[in-house]
């Protein structure tokens, strides 16, 4: 696997490669792009699995907060200390999910909507205040 991140020269997107577990250095921003979660095969509908109802089932998904930027803290293989914009930690088990590097054109993106989105969620919030004490000072 790569850990490059190609970046084409007439344009501002990028291309993130999945990276091997040895691949991963600090200060880098990466994502979880595959979970790997695993069932106790009795949850499953029918008798179909050749390993009976008692052997536990591998599968592979995409977690919901796939392309969420997690800034690399620590590596002590196969954990990985890390946090997230708003710097609230996590430890990703990279046994249980696949990781790709991030360029740091997209994570700056993120981080400013991301600013963007809660400023104005305070000047919602501000707005609100007002009409209430505009309502209560009618009354």
């Amino acid at each position: 696997m790569s850990a490059a991140t190609t970046q084409s020269e007439h344009s501002l997107q990028t291309v993130s490669r999945r990276l091997a577990a040895e691949d991963i250095q600090i200060g880098s921003y990466i994502t979880v792009v595959q979970q790997i979660s695993e069932l106790v095969s009795f949850l499953w509908m029918g008798d179909t699995l050749p390993e009976g109802r008692e052997q536990p089932v591998l599968y592979r998904h995409t977690p919901l907060n796939c392309g969420e930027p997690y800034r690399v803290l620590a590596v002590c293989l196969p954990f990985v200390l890390t946090e997230d914009i708003s710097e609230e930690a996590a430890i990703l088990d990279l046994r249980q999910c696949e990781v790709t590097q991030l360029s740091a054109g997209y994570v700056e993106a993120v981080r400013q909507k991301r600013q963007e989105s809660t400023a104005g969620k305070s000047a919602k919030k501000r707005r609100r205040r007002k009409k209430k004490k505009s309502r209560r000072r009618q009354k």
